[in-house]
C-alpha cells in the first residue's frame, strides 16, 4: 500500500507535465494561472474551515485540570516544544 501511494505523486506529475507540454503556450499560461487560483481558494477554504472548527468543538479545554491534578503545573512555551521536535530527530 505505501508503494501505490508512493507512485500516486509521481504518476500525476508526468501526467500534467506531459499535457501542458502539448498545449500551446497561451493555453499553458492560463492553465497555470487556474491552477495556482484553485490552489489557493481550496486553501483558504481549508483553513477557514480548521478555524471554525477549532473555535466550535475547542479542542484541549479540559486539560488544565489534569496537568494540575498530576501536580504539574509546568507551563510549555512553543519554544520548547520546536526544541523538542529538533531533540527528538537526532534520535
Amino acid at each position: 500500500m505505501r508503494m501505490l501511494k508512493m507512485l500516486i505523486l509521481p504518476l500525476i506529475t508526468s501526467s500534467l507535465m506531459s499535457g501542458l507540454s502539448s498545449m500551446e503556450s497561451k493555453a499553458c499560461c492560463r492553465m497555470g494561472v487556474l491552477t495556482v487560483t484553485y490552489y489557493l481558494w481550496t486553501t483558504f477554504i481549508a483553513v477557514m474551515v480548521g478555524i471554525v472548527l477549532v473555535l466550535i468543538i475547542k479542542p484541549g479545554t479540559g486539560t488544565e485540570m489534569e496537568s494540575n491534578r498530576l501536580g504539574g503545573g509546568l507551563v510549555m512555551t512553543s519554544a520548547d516544544a520546536l526544541l523538542d521536535l529538533i531533540r527528538m530527530s537526532d534520535d
